[in-house]
């Protein structure tokens, strides 16, 4: 084997268990703070018994699989979203190793955030400000600290699809990605409000939006606009088909995760999702 491939296979190792120990944390958010309790403290337990939970007991994946989903000392069952959001950490910051690269742990801040995110919006109906305005921020942080370093360190800048992007200076890029993706959402949960006579989606979403233009530029809330809808339908019908909801009665759907699904699907298909598009419509 020659030692690049030995070097990349322990660097996507890497990339998995750093995914899976950081979702592991992440399981702590998604549970403590819609309940507005501290990450911090106590440490992690059973919230059945209240048995602290050890180290070898609580490591991702592994130790759920060891403990068949059940407690260690009072055998109640582990919620399966546990071993879910520790697999989908694992996976999707290997795959951010595989396409972007020295990149990638940029890349990782943000999906953890939609992880977090998307699991807290599912459960609770409610994204957090941390994810959404925090994300806002990191774009433009990021944005304009890479376009300040790249010249010297040679490391990508940011929007990671330059060619698909209407300003030549990625801060901007940033900034209108920003101002677009939030009043583009707005002005759709405005109109489907005054359509439906109740509010459409909240407010979150609407900030979820703007952060994603804030990391990956204006093209991007389009193209994840139409994905996010796309996901959102195939869930609805799903779910009529399945006589959860009935056509016709307001059943309120999450929209954040179907957005982070539509922004996973342009981090790492951007330029093969437009070219696509673009072939349909020539």
């Amino acid at each position: 084997m020659y030692c690049g491939e030995a070097i990349g296979l322990i660097m996507s190792a890497f990339s998995f268990m750093m995914g899976a120990c950081i979702a592991s944390f992440l399981n702590v958010v998604i549970w403590r703070v819609p309940r507005g309790e501290s990450i911090v403290s106590p440490p992690s337990h059973c919230p059945k018994c209240g048995a602290e939970i050890r180290w070898w007991q609580n490591l991702p994946i592994l130790s759920w699989l060891a403990l068949r989903g059940k407690c260690a000392k009072c055998r109640a069952p582990i919620s399966p979203r546990y071993i879910i959001v520790e697999t989908i950490g694992g996976v999707l910051f290997l795959a951010a190793f595989w396409r972007f690269g020295e990149f990638a742990p940029f890349m990782w801040v943000w999906l953890s955030l939609m992880i977090a995110g998307s699991f807290i919006d599912f459960g609770h109906q409610l994204l957090p400000d941390f994810v959404t305005v925090g994300g806002m921020v990191y774009g433009v942080v990021l944005s304009l600290a890479s376009w300040l370093v790249a010249p010297y360190l040679r490391v990508p800048t940011l929007p990671l699809y330059p060619g698909l992007q209407p300003f030549a200076v990625p801060p901007l890029n940033s900034l209108v990605g920003l101002a677009f993706g939030f009043s583009l959402l707005w002005l759709v949960r405005y109109l489907g409000t005054k359509a439906f006579k109740r509010e459409a989606m909240g407010m979150g979403d609407v900030f979820l939006m703007g952060a994603v233009g804030a990391l990956f530029g204006p093209v991007a809330v389009l193209m994840t606009l139409v994905l996010s809808s796309l996901f959102g339908s195939i869930v609805g019908i799903a779910l009529v088909l399945a006589a959860k909801a009935k056509i016709g009665k307001f059943v309120a759907i999450p929209y954040g995760p179907y957005i982070c699904l539509g922004c996973l699907a342009w981090m790492f298909w951007g330029p093969e999702l437009v070219a696509w598009y673009v072939s349909l419509v020539k």
